[in-house]
């Protein structure tokens, strides 16, 4: 063994002695079951690494026993779901608990003893509700359906330049996912219409032309080592290119949602859908073809399929894209079978934020909104909470709940 290798292995044990110590201090040890209780007793279910593991069989969990578990969850009310998991860890005798902003707009991190405990997400009612009534239930926690799970990995190994130092854990704990819980096709989709030849061509000369990227049914078949192309046909573009190559059409627009961006659809003569533009959110990979076509990667296009799963689309067409999916899937688990043997390409379309940026952007909107802190706005941002707070503090901060609630709930801000 070499000196590097000798250290790495020292770094490595003594990295798995401090966690376990940690796992065993009491406030840790009382914050965690207190977590759990809550997590049990509301209506949230929890995504990430700690969901993934707790649904794995026991002989596949990639989590100890002695480690100290992370607990995300999605909730429609994070700041009062905040305070009152404050106000429990603080009625414990916890010390030093309190409820701050995330990096993320939308995520509040729970503190007690100085360690985070519990972040706490905003999802829209809509997909939260389509999301429960997929929920899966272990122990009496509640965790999100494993598509969703699935989805978020499959986005993360899309983005070449975000943090890629996460792929190697997260393309293993993909592969143990999708072994226990894989992707079933129980109904045949009805056939899709194809391009007629004029459309297609149009659609061969703008892709070649353009910084856009194939998505859609007509990517999957060239993944498939086909090319058939599919109406509508859906696009990957710069919200630029989209207002250059829209100009002039009739379109439909749709605002971004937490789990698909904004999108613009094109429009012929009798109002049926040609195109369906998506603009960019990172920097999203692709492949590009000898003739010179941008491709989404596998992992691009099975982000997009299964967040238009969780989006208002019917029976039907859900169908379609979870028999597509499968496909997919067993694409990117089957090299020889799969066009491109390179599963995560480099090449990408579109701006990744760093996480300084992500800093940035909320100092900026701090500072927008700083002069009036008991706006809705403020509050469903930047909220914060102390549990040893005054009883006049601790009023005023239930009025400014109820205030930001019903602003949520009218679509409103104050």
């Amino acid at each position: 063994m070499s000196e590097l290798e000798s250290i790495k292995a020292v770094a490595d044990e003594q990295l798995q002695m401090l966690a376990a110590r940690d796992a065993k201090l009491p406030s840790v040890l009382a914050s965690t079951r207190i977590v759990e209780a809550f997590l049990k007793a509301h209506r949230v279910m929890c995504y990430g690494g700690t969901a993934i593991n707790n649904l794995l069989p026991k002989a596949d969990q990639f989590y100890g026993s002695d480690e100290v578990p992370d607990y995300d969850f999605f909730t429609e009310t994070p700041q009062e779901h905040g305070v009152l998991l404050a106000d429990q860890l603080s009625a414990a005798g916890i010390e030093s608990v309190e409820v701050k902003p995330g990096v993320h707009l939308g995520t509040y991190k729970v503190f007690a003893d100085y360690h985070g405990v519990a972040d706490l997400t905003f999802i829209d009612p809509k997909i939260f509700n389509h999301l429960w009534g997929e929920k899966i239930t272990r122990h009496g926690i509640h965790y999100v359906p494993p598509d969703f799970l699935r989805m978020s990995m499959y986005l993360e190994l899309s983005r070449p330049e975000g943090d890629v130092s996460r792929w190697e854990k997260v393309y293993t704990r993909l592969t143990l996912l999708n072994k226990h819980y894989p992707i079933v096709c129980r109904k045949v989709p009805s056939e899709i219409a194809k391009l007629d030849a004029q459309r297609k061509a149009d659609t061969i000369k703008m892709l070649k032309d353009n910084p856009v990227v194939l998505l859609g049914f007509s990517a999957v078949s060239r993944h498939e080592k086909k090319a058939v192309w599919y109406t509508p046909v859906t696009l990957l573009a710069e919200k630029e290119t989209i207002e250059k190559l829209t100009k002039g059409e009739k379109t439909d627009t749709h605002e971004a949602t937490e789990i698909l961006p904004a999108r613009t659809n094109v429009l012929d003569s009798e109002g049926e859908v040609v195109y369906t533009f998506y603009e960019t959110q990172a920097c999203h990979s692709y492949h590009t073809t000898g003739d010179g076509i941008k491709i989404g990667s596998i992992p691009t296009l099975l982000t997009f399929f299964m967040a238009m799963m969780y989006s208002d689309e019917s029976k039907d067409d859900v169908s379609r894209l979870i028999c597509v999916a499968q496909r997919l899937v067993e694409l990117a688990d089957d090299k020889p079978q799969r066009r491109y043997a390179l599963l995560t390409p480099k090449t990408c379309l579109g701006t990744q934020k760093e996480l300084l940026d992500l800093r940035r952007e909320r100092v900026e909107l701090y500072d927008k909104m700083k002069k009036n802190k008991t706006s809705s706005d403020f509050v469903q941002y930047f909220f914060t909470y102390n549990p040893k707070s005054d009883k006049t503090e601790r009023a005023k901060t239930r009025r400014l709940l109820k205030k930001t609630r019903k602003a949520r709930l009218t679509g409103t801000s104050e």
